[in-house]
């Protein structure tokens, strides 16, 4: 009798380390920043509030020339997106309710047509970096329509279920925010998103030509018909 239950306890004591092996392997691969988030970090000097500042201003700039010029195009570099992120939407900053509850301090890179976003998820030892890679593109034969592709997401180097649905919400409801519809499908198992722009409008005159995701920035560019050109 006691042998067996020497046999139970010693199955039972390898069960409990095998599961605290895993779940501290999982843990640790979840709480491991990756690469590309550790190098955007962007310092809390004077050039990043200049360089976001800045930004914001070529920004309003744009939506500006969409209305009054018949070209218009802008691109924006990693580099300056990661500075609009730290002042902008740092706590207290003044986009910081755009990002989803519990998120904070996004970060940016883009290699090649891949663009990786990731924020931190949660305070202290509970937290996590989430992250999306996606790719972007305009569809051909369509106006304003630009699909976006969700090629992974992972919690630090832990992959996730790619179709996480949080995470596309998330994604949706900061777009709806900017005026943008999104509609979600699938395509070989991964998400897909519609993004129609200037979707108040039946018969747009302002019209994207242009976006591309390359060369560390995002391009994009488009004419609006009849514009009302100022002085």
């Amino acid at each position: 009798m006691f042998r067996r239950y020497r046999t139970l306890l010693a199955s039972v004591t390898i069960l409990f380390l095998v599961l605290g092996c895993t779940l501290g392997g999982l843990g640790y691969l979840a709480k491991c920043e990756p690469e590309f988030y550790t190098a955007a970090a962007c310092p809390n000097d004077y050039d990043t509030r200049e360089r976001a500042s800045r930004l914001l201003t070529r920004v309003q700039d744009l939506k500006n020339d969409i209305r009054t010029k018949t070209e218009w195009g802008e691109t924006f570099t990693a580099a300056e997106l990661n500075c609009f992120f730290a002042e902008m939407l740092s706590s207290g900053g003044t986009f910081h309710g755009l990002l989803p509850r519990a998120a904070h301090s996004p970060r940016l890179a883009i290699d090649g047509d891949r663009l990786r976003l990731g924020f931190c998820y949660g305070e202290g030892f509970w937290s996590c970096v989430v992250w999306v890679e996606v790719r972007a593109w305009l569809v051909a034969e369509e106006t304003n329509l630009m699909a976006l592709e969700v090629c992974d997401l992972r919690a630090g180097r832990l992959k996730i279920g790619i179709g996480t649905q949080w995470v596309l919400d998330a994604i949706a409801e900061t777009a709806r925010q900017s005026n943008v519809d999104v509609t979600w499908y699938r395509y070989e198992g991964r998400p897909v998103g519609l993004f129609k722009f200037f979707p108040e409008q039946p018969r747009p005159a302002s019209q994207v030509l242009t976006l591309e995701v390359r060369d560390g920035a995002i391009v994009v560019a488009g004419r609006t018909e009849g514009a009302s050109v100022g002085p």
